[in-house]
């Protein structure tokens, strides 16, 4: 019977490509790890972009917010005044639209006395004697006492006194005696004073009277001891310079297309924000913000500002929907521009408060009602500050990244590590073969040798 070949059909001797197989057993074992470090990764990378991409979108939303935020940011009033040469006028956003009637017959003044004159300003008075001196203003009288009086002397202790009345020296440059000491009280009849002195020869003279100013406004007189007025024509300021010839007019045109024009800008930049963010957030088509359960809640807030009553509500316009700005079943603002006119030509105030509530510069951490576009910008503001979501979000994401790209190295040095110790096992496996290739060989020559061997049969 013929024996069988035990060596060669255990395929002892066979020859293999090491090398391939080390590298398709070390990727075999790479691709699993390195795979699922790679899609946290992608995920990471595309929150991030997703997130640079919403602060952009809310920073133009901003922008159309702070168009409107502020109270004087509709302040659009202008000023059509034929009294200019004798009133200077201004209004704030608290005027009154309208025609007003004025005439100016007197303006205020205040009381100037001067002294006669004196040599310089530190010539002694009343040779060199303590001097006392009396000012009397509107009933109440003071005493100065000025040891070693000299012009510069008085002059401080009448300023020091703090009386209503101010003291200075003037050089009229005429004569020896150039030198004089002026007294100025406050403008009107109640800065009225009089001096009086121990030593003759300071003694004054008044150069001008101090007087009201006296005006008539719509029909009605007023006197007031300034020329800068602010409480007659409402929102108002006078500035009188002159008085009139007869009566002026001061008309208060208020232009309320500015407004229109920001609010309409402002609605356009939120439906664009509102687009931008369905995609974002959208699972269907794998928005990076899908499942940031934050940044929806983000979005449903600034959507409800929107919305729903403004947190300053007028009586008559308390949210958008109330001067003509509606939301359709798309998530989109659509306006109707002859209510939004009706509603700036009526209720003026209104709006600017439902926007603004009558405020300015609010911060971010005013617990204070801010109004449809300073409650936008404030959110706004929150969630992109350096301490607010979306920047703190964005640092976390950018961290685990630098972890995810260590933890590649770490596989890399991993696998190195792998392939060291597959080529180690294939090397010992190697050597076997040989040994066992050695073997087959000195059986194979010894079993031909034998005197009774299959070829001799």
């Amino acid at each position: 019977m013929a024996g069988i070949d035990y060596i060669n059909a255990l395929g002892a001797g066979a020859s293999f490509d090491t090398k391939s197989i080390v590298e398709a057993l070390v990727q075999a074992e790479r691709a699993g790890a390195e795979g699922q470090v790679q899609r946290k990764i992608a995920v990471a990378e595309s929150k991030i972009s997703g997130i640079g991409a919403a602060v952009s979108i809310l920073d133009i939303l901003k922008q159309g917010a702070e168009l409107i935020n502020d109270a004087r940011d509709f302040n659009t009033l202008s000023i059509q005044n034929s009294a200019a040469n004798a009133v200077n006028a201004t209004a704030t956003n608290n005027a009154r639209a309208g025609t007003n009637s004025i005439e100016v017959t007197s303006l205020a003044k205040e009381q100037r006395s001067i002294s006669a004159g004196f040599s310089s300003e530190t010539a002694t008075i009343n040779s060199g004697a303590t001097t006392t001196i009396d000012i009397t203003v509107n009933g109440a009288t003071q005493t100065l006492t000025i040891e070693s009086a000299t012009l510069e002397s008085i002059a401080s202790a009448i300023n020091n006194a703090d009386i209503g009345v101010s003291a200075e020296i003037i050089n009229t440059g005429i004569g020896s005696d150039s030198h004089r000491l002026q007294l100025v009280g406050a403008a009107g009849s109640d800065g009225e004073f009089t001096i009086a002195s121990d030593f003759a020869g300071l003694s004054f003279n008044n150069i001008q009277t101090a007087s009201d100013a006296e005006l008539k406004v719509n029909g009605v007189d007023f006197v007031r001891s300034t020329n800068q007025i602010s409480d007659i024509i409402q929102g108002v300021t006078l500035n009188l310079v002159n008085t009139t010839d007869g009566t002026e007019t001061i008309s208060v045109i208020r232009d309320t297309s500015i407004a229109k024009e920001n609010i309409i800008g402002f609605v356009a930049m939120f439906n664009e924000a509102t687009t931008e963010f369905k995609k974002l957030t959208d699972s269907e088509t794998d928005g990076p913000l899908r499942s940031d359960t934050i940044f929806r809640s983000m979005v449903n807030k600034l959507r409800s500002v929107m919305i729903n009553e403004s947190s300053a509500p007028g009586d008559n316009i308390n949210s958008l929907s109330s001067m003509g700005i509606a939301i359709d079943r798309n998530g989109q603002l659509v306006y109707d521009e002859a209510k939004i006119d009706t509603a700036l030509n009526d209720h003026y105030d209104e709006v600017v408060k439902i926007f603004s509530a009558n405020s300015n510069d609010q911060s971010r951490f005013s617990t204070e009602a801010g109004g449809v576009a300073g409650d936008i910008k404030s959110l706004i503001e929150k969630v992109t500050a350096s301490d607010g979501y979306l920047t703190t979000i964005e640092a976390s994401l950018t961290e685990r990244n630098t972890q995810y790209e260590q933890d590649l190295k770490d596989i890399d040095e991993r696998m190195a590590q792998v392939e060291e110790r597959y080529n180690r096992q294939f090397l010992v496996m190697q050597t076997i073969i040989e040994e066992m290739n050695s073997t087959k060989d000195s059986l194979v020559s010894s079993l031909e040798n034998l005197p009774f061997s299959n070829k001799n049969d």
